[in-house]
């Protein structure tokens, strides 16, 4: 899609549409960098209490929630989206809830196939799609890194129901998880003379030519669906290997301290802030214009750290329940909000290492980046309605400081239907809006139908 540098014929027409409230102000915080230079998404997972979630007020005055509030210092930097509804899980037949929600709320699509055995998600998410754009020059297409997941020694984790981002079909991102290895891979060894460093280098992407050799002399015996897919790893690999071989360029890795006793797997509040300086110092140094950031222990975190703000007692009570997972499936339980509350904590501390950093052309990072923070549920009850959505940094032309309500009823309105009262707007909307948020014209995202809510979000932008 062909890049414009200004909007004001789509804003004038989606200002037509069905929310009149929403397109009246101009916020004294609109962006003033223009286009955004990069993308970082930040996932939290199992979905948020929404009551304690969703701002009061009006548009540009309005209070954050309890769960939101760490976001405070950058209300006027940020634009809260309420009532956009994931709408793909209802054009699947198969999968769990967690299937139907990770595979879909940032693909805009349906599983590539109603296949029980292989579900996949049918495309690739937000992320990918502008990363396919924005991110061909840099290093490193994308960098994306978990807090927690299995620790199996490669420094890698690689989900399989979580699988929250995907490159395309049948093609699920796979995540730094250890900040030490991922610092490493990044950034390369200060230690290592750079000699050694190019010798290095060549041996690994010797080895990565091996490979792609041997996929060659595999690829006649395969079905045609099989070499279609095995050519689009190889692709990836030949890309690893020109990156590996042309090395990563002049920057300074960050120092970290871990305790000696560090756990990679569950310690999250650990890995947070350490992850998020080589994040932030990877974006900074242009490694890559889009990241990913997100909490990977959503069946069984046990939030020890927040004990004490709890008066005392475990955030999951095991005499109520054996793990967060079956916690917050139930109705509402006292302490969730502390554990929601601790996720925007982590992204407000990273919005703020943002403001206070400059990038390779010496722009503010946190002015230049389009960041989204998100889950996949509303609700741990499986809502795929209103998710919570909060944009921050640079979103285009976007007037910042507001919050946009899209909801079709109240919080008391969602709880009586069990979190089944539909919007009339997508998540879909919201993606393209953001397309259009980095100066492209697409007017459709994923999955199209006539029943489904079209163009961009009506009044972001």
């Amino acid at each position: 899609m062909s890049r414009i540098n200004r909007r004001a014929f789509l804003r004038a027409g989606a200002a037509t549409l069905a929310v009149p409230a929403l397109t009246r102000f101009r916020s004294a915080h609109a962006a003033t960098y223009g286009l955004p230079k990069r993308m970082l998404v930040l996932h939290s997972p199992q979905g948020t209490v929404m009551r304690d979630w969703v701002p009061t007020g009006s548009i540009e005055d309005f209070a954050l929630g309890p769960i939101t509030s760490p976001l405070a210092p950058f209300q006027d930097r940020i634009i809260v989206v309420a009532g956009c509804d994931n709408k793909m899980p209802g054009y699947n037949s198969v999968g769990n809830a967690h299937y139907n929600a990770n595979q879909t709320f940032l693909t805009g699509r349906p599983f590539a196939a109603q296949d029980s055995a292989a579900i996949s998600a049918g495309g690739p998410s937000i992320e990918q799609v502008i990363a396919s754009r924005i991110s061909t020059e840099t290093p490193f297409p994308r960098l994306d890194f978990a807090i927690g997941g299995s620790d199996n020694g490669t420094g890698f984790f690689t989900p399989t129901e979580s699988s929250y981002f995907w490159i395309d079909a049948y093609d699920p991102v796979s995540y730094f998880n250890d900040p030490v290895l991922a610092s490493l891979r990044i950034f390369g060894d200060a230690s290592v003379a750079p000699a050694d460093q190019w010798a290095e280098r060549a041996t690994r992407a010797s080895v990565l030519g091996g490979v792609l050799a041997n996929f060659d002399a595999l690829s006649p015996s395969l079905s045609s669906e099989d070499r279609s897919r095995l050519d689009a790893h190889a692709e990836k690999v030949a890309a690893l290997e020109a990156r590996i071989a042309s090395g990563t360029g002049a920057c300074t890795p960050p120092t970290l301290s871990l305790p000696s006793d560090y756990d990679l797997a569950d310690d999250d509040d650990v890995t947070a802030p350490v992850m998020a300086d080589v994040l932030i110092t990877a974006l900074a140094c242009d490694m890559t214009r889009v990241a990913t950031l997100h909490f990977a222990n959503g069946h069984s975190p046990t939030f020890p750290w927040l004990t004490a703000r709890n008066g005392g007692s475990p955030i999951v009570d095991p005499s109520l329940f054996d793990v967060w997972h079956t916690m917050v499936h139930a109705d509402y339980q006292a302490g969730m909000e502390l554990a929601y509350q601790w996720y925007y904590e982590q992204w407000a501390a990273i919005l703020e290492q943002m403001a206070n950093t400059t990038d390779a052309d010496g722009d503010n990072l946190l002015d230049t980046t389009l960041v989204m923070m998100v889950s996949e549920f509303s609700s741990g009850r499986h809502w795929n309605r209103n998710l919570p959505i909060v944009l921050a940094g640079c979103v285009g032309d976007a007037p910042l400081g507001r919050w946009l309500d899209y909801r079709p009823g109240s919080v008391d309105d969602y709880e009586a239907a069990n979190g089944y009262l539909d919007s009339a707007y997508s998540t879909n909307q919201l993606y393209v809006s953001l397309l259009q948020a980095f100066g492209y014209s697409d007017e459709a995202f994923g999955y199209t139908a006539d029943e489904l809510p079209a163009g961009p979000l009506p009044g972001l932008l």
